[in-house]
């Protein structure tokens, strides 16, 4: 039978884009390939399944989160081999963090965690044989060591998934690309400069916060790899004069000066949580994204539906706001809908978000009320005279129902829900 019910899953620039739930042996044979030999921990030949699969659906987000949590636990292994832990840890925490993908690949690197944290701790209890309390005390006493800079590694984990923003470690050996220029080499050789408050200062790297300049640089992130365009941040976290903090520079041009303009951040949670780590406590765990307990049907939740099928598809939703004025949605609550004329209802109460022109989309999901909603795949056109024949038209409908799927939108922030809302016509 002729499958050919349109599935709107995606906006682009706030025009929803239609994708067709179509038969494609290709992509779940090489991704079914590619998980059988993720758990045989043949990572190469999972690597390259997964390659053929985006081969055969590039746009699709399981597989390129699968290639992603692959390349990365593959890096994080050649680094342990090299016995570069801190960078191990690193790309293993990349694994962890990536949602929808292999919970098989996030197992192994939790493992690879514990194995390297207790190596780790079985060779600092073997060097500290040999040194006196004194040389203990020293290195609990300084501003910045080893263990703090973990901590600071879990806290930028939690500050990341908080802003909806992909922060990477970055230090000497390691730069992070800022429209062309690599930090934070450019500024410790000098090629540019650091400036605070318009005025140049005097930087350099340090592994435990003291030096010979006013400025000791300990740690740098950023997420300039993922943001686009003048949405991309480096943080320099410093310590002053031994007073830590943290500054920020979001610059895209050059200068006469070859300045790098910096401020100190106004960002409360990661001024706080450096400081606390500095002072010897763990920095208090970053607010998950949403700070709605209660999801109840209403114009935030639709929007946070958007939101989610728009990232679920690698669509950029500010890109969508910013980019669609002319379109917009409005909410339609249905206690009981009817799939076409077939007979067939969908078997729960759904809300319906229905594009403005209606070729912009139509979603159709149920509030589970626990920060997750069914999704059904319900047309928005019927153009298929197989849904006008009363046997075949059944069949297509209980496909509908088949294939509904649950959307996990507790991680959509209220402050991005809020933009997306201005969009939705109305409430429910």
């Amino acid at each position: 039978m002729k499958k050919s019910f349109v599935k709107i899953i995606s906006i682009g620039l706030l025009s929803f884009l239609l994708v067709s739930c179509g038969k494609n042996d290709t992509y779940d044979q090489s991704m079914q390939k590619a998980k059988e030999a993720i758990n045989e921990e043949k990572f190469e030949e999972a690597e390259s399944f997964v390659d053929l699969a985006l081969e055969s659906r590039p746009k699709e987000e399981e597989a390129k989160n699968y290639q992603k949590q692959i390349q990365s636990y593959n890096k994080a292994m050649a680094f342990k081999k090299k016995k570069e832990t801190k960078n191990a840890v690193i790309k293993l925490d990349e694994v962890i963090k990536v949602k929808e993908g292999s919970i098989q690949l996030v197992e192994y690197a939790k493992k690879e965690k514990e194995k390297l944290a207790e190596e780790k701790d079985n060779s600092k209890k073997e060097n500290q044989k040999d040194k006196k309390p004194k040389k203990d005390k020293e290195t609990r006493d300084t501003l910045w060591n080893t263990s703090k800079a973990d901590k600071l590694r879990e806290f930028m984990v939690g500050f990341s998934q908080a802003m909806d923003q992909d922060y990477k470690e970055y230090n000497p050996s390691q730069n992070v690309d800022l429209y062309g220029i690599k930090l934070p080499n450019v500024v410790l050789n000098g090629e540019w400069k650091m400036a605070v408050n318009e005025q140049e200062v005097q930087l350099e790297w340090s592994e435990t916060g003291e030096g010979n300049k006013p400025y000791q640089l300990v740690a740098v992130y950023s997420d300039a790899d993922t943001q686009p365009y003048l949405k991309k941040h480096v943080y320099f976290f410093v310590f002053e004069n031994g007073t830590p903090k943290v500054f920020v520079t979001q610059q895209n041009q050059g200068n006469d000066k070859n300045y790098l303009y910096f401020n100190e951040t106004q960002n409360a949670d990661i001024k706080n949580g450096f400081t606390q780590i500095v002072n010897g406590g763990q920095a208090a765990k970053m607010p998950e994204k949403s700070s709605t307990k209660e999801y109840k049907d209403n114009k935030l939740l639709a929007a946070k539906v958007l939101v989610k099928q728009i990232e679920s598809h690698g669509g950029n939703p500010n890109d969508a706001i910013a980019n669609s004025p002319d379109t917009t949605c409005s909410l339609m609550k249905k206690s009981s809908m009817e799939i076409w004329t077939t007979g067939v209802y969908l078997p729960e109460d759904v809300t319906v978000i229905s594009g403005n022109p209606l070729a912009a989309g139509l979603f159709t999901y149920h509030n589970n009320g626990d920060g997750t909603v069914t999704m059904y795949p319900v047309p928005s056109h019927y153009q298929d005279k197989d849904w006008d024949d009363p046997e075949l038209g059944k069949q297509m409908a209980q496909e509908v129902i088949a294939n509904k799927k649950v959307v996990d939108i507790s991680n959509v922030s209220d402050e991005m829900a809020s933009k997306m809302a201005t969009i939705i016509e109305n409430d429910i």
